[in-house]
């Protein structure tokens, strides 16, 4: 069993940002010493009241330097509001100074507000995820790549670096909607490795775990490298945790 805390860098009412980012990285101290297995990133936008947490790769990369141990999720990247090599370097780049403790959650988001502060259509997020994630993974397992799509159109692009884990670090993808779904299937038919088959079965070949009730059973030496998680959200806590932003 996996057991993690979903971390937002939350707004506290009466402090400053500073003594906010301090709260936050007590949370992270604590979850490595208490022994959780990750911490979840979120990605939020332009919303004072609520959250610091502009950019999960950022934060991320500040909490591989302090910590040894517990692994770092991003929960999620919003694919569709970035340039996607830009994602592929920062997200490699996290893995390599965490020493391969991350785990790759995206998504799209359900925020509308973002995409309309940054000039992007909502009603093309789902196929900008799609050509996204498609891209990232083309740009960490192949030295020099072209493409073409209804977004982005890439000529002779070699990403570096590429991820420290090979041949690719873990990939979840957050669905809360019914489309989501079937295209993470799709995402998931390719095989990652570098042998160019599909669902080859080896090593480094691409599955797709679908969340539900009940025990998942255990599949001796196969961990799929792209699952699909319907809620990626933060539970209530019984005892909330005091926060004293110590410096």
């Amino acid at each position: 069993m996996e057991l993690g805390i979903y971390h937002e860098f939350p707004v506290l009412p009466g402090r400053s940002q500073a003594e906010c980012f301090a709260a936050g990285f007590d949370i992270v101290d604590a979850s490595e010493e208490y022994g959780l297995d990750v911490l979840w990133l979120a990605e939020l936008h332009f919303d004072k009241r609520r959250a610091l947490a502009a950019s999960p790769l950022v934060l991320g990369t500040a909490i591989a330097a302090r910590t040894e141990r517990i692994r770092i999720g991003t929960s999620v990247q919003v694919l569709p509001l970035a340039n996607p090599l830009r994602i592929a370097e920062e997200a490699a780049i996290l893995d390599h100074v965490s020493k391969g403790r991350l785990i790759f959650g995206v998504g799209r988001s359900g925020v509308v507000k973002t995409y309309e502060a940054l000039n992007i259509a909502y009603s093309e997020s789902k196929d900008r995820e799609i050509e996204c994630l498609e891209i990232i993974q083309r740009a960490w397992r192949e030295d020099n790549f072209s493409y073409k799509g209804n977004f982005y159109d890439i000529q002779d692009v070699t990403v570096v670096p590429q991820p420290l884990q090979q041949p690719r670090p873990e990939i979840r993808i957050a669905a809360v909607s019914v489309e989501t779904f079937p295209a993470a299937g799709k995402a998931a038919k390719a095989c990652s490795c570098r042998c160019g088959t599909r669902m080859c079965g080896c090593s480094s070949s691409t599955s797709t775990s679908i969340a539900k009730p009940g025990p998942t059973p255990d599949i001796p030496g196969r961990r799929p490298s792209i699952s699909v998680a319907p809620v990626l959200s933060p539970k209530p806590m019984r005892r909330p945790m005091k926060l004293t932003g110590r410096r």
